[in-house]
């Protein structure tokens, strides 16, 4: 009579999300059409867009570095080599991504827009940022740089995604509960935290 002996397997390590390993189902580059701007690219940030970035953030107002970052930061500290290397460098806990004219369109393109997520201390959240140039502000492009975050988030493999904006931050605040985010108010920072299960 045969014996059938059980073996006991290891238990097996959890993967868990990690913006170093390519997600499935997804195309990291996208070309989308939006009206009023016509064909635009989305795609991974690159080391060598560190020279578009600076024209980038010339095209950034004051109101708009505040409402990012919560506090104003000059031209020179923002487009300094060292900030934009890191800024322009995709690792395993942060990723960036662009929105640009096609370069087939024009002679060279242009960055409208750049979107990040961000690795927290819970391994399943991501936190994310927008910044769009101010004559690039519109609801339709934020809409499409917002969601386009989203669908990268859960094809890295987040359940939560959030972020804290300015109470006054009210095109953005708009935005998030268009797309289904939920709304807390932190009075004490006068910061509002929006937060989306994925």
């Amino acid at each position: 009579m045969k014996t059938l002996t059980a073996s006991l397997s290891a238990p097996q390590a959890i993967d868990l999300p990690n913006f170093g390993c390519r997600p499935w189902r997804i195309n990291l580059d996208q070309i989308v059409a939006l009206k009023g701007y016509g064909k635009l690219k989305i795609r991974p940030i690159r080391r060598d867009d560190e020279e578009e970035m600076v024209r980038f953030h010339q095209h950034i107002s004051e109101e708009s570095i505040y409402m990012r970052y919560f506090e104003y930061l000059g031209l020179d500290r923002r487009t300094s080599h060292e900030r934009l290397f890191r800024v322009c460098t995709n690792t395993p806990d942060s990723y960036a991504i662009v929105v640009e004219w096609p370069a087939a369109s024009y002679h060279l393109a242009a960055i409208l827009a750049v979107g990040r997520l961000t690795k927290t201390s819970d391994p399943y959240a991501a936190v994310f940022d927008m910044l769009i140039t101010d004559e690039a502000k519109t609801p339709q492009l934020g809409k499409m740089l917002l969601h386009r975050l989203i669908k990268l988030a859960h094809a890295f493999g987040f359940q939560i995604l959030t972020s804290d904006l300015l109470v006054a931050d009210h095109d953005m605040l708009n935005l998030c509960r268009s797309l289904g985010f939920s709304l807390q108010t932190l009075p004490q920072e006068g910061l509002v935290r929006v937060t989306l299960e994925l």
